[in-house]
């Protein structure tokens, strides 16, 4: 049970994202959980989160928002590929250092998912929700990345 942990969460994460729930009145955007996730259990416990599961992640997320099949699939798996290539840089650094580079990641995925849905539309979509909406998930990630390491020590390692 514990090595389905990631996979459960993130689609918890995905299920939230999907629920009616404005934040603000609707003024602020709700944080991409499922960007997070992978993000964080790439680095810090990467067998438990196979891309298989971060497919499937991905493949939720699309059919519950109603977007282009293998949109979120791709973004995810693409971030999880390039988090992994960089992961012994980012084990053992400053929270700080781990945020900056979740900020890289999460701009590398709205320039994927922007460019994806312009190309799509055949026009270019405006960037600023997008970029608001991941602005929101970037200052939330130490919140969520703090939880998950305690999950992480508490369910994982100790277990």
């Amino acid at each position: 049970m514990k090595a389905a942990t990631p996979t459960l969460l993130g689609l918890i994460g995905v299920f939230l994202l999907a629920l009616p729930i404005r934040i603000a009145g609707g003024h602020v955007p709700t944080p991409l959980l499922p960007l997070v996730m992978v993000f964080f259990w790439s680095i810090y416990g990467p067998n438990y989160l196979p891309a298989a599961s971060v497919f499937a992640i991905g493949l939720l997320q699309d059919f519950l928002s109603g977007g282009p099949l293998g949109l979120w699939p791709g973004v995810y798996l693409v971030t999880q590929y390039l988090v992994l290539s960089q992961r012994s840089y980012f084990l053992g650094r400053e929270q700080r250092v781990v945020v900056m580079g979740f900020a890289f990641a999460a701009a590398g995925a709205a320039l994927i998912l922007w460019l994806v849905m312009s190309l799509m539309s055949g026009a270019l979509l405006p960037v600023w929700g997008l970029a608001f909406q991941m602005a929101m998930t970037i200052v939330t990630y130490p919140i969520f990345s703090a939880a998950f390491r305690r999950l992480h020590r508490r369910v994982i390692v100790e277990a």
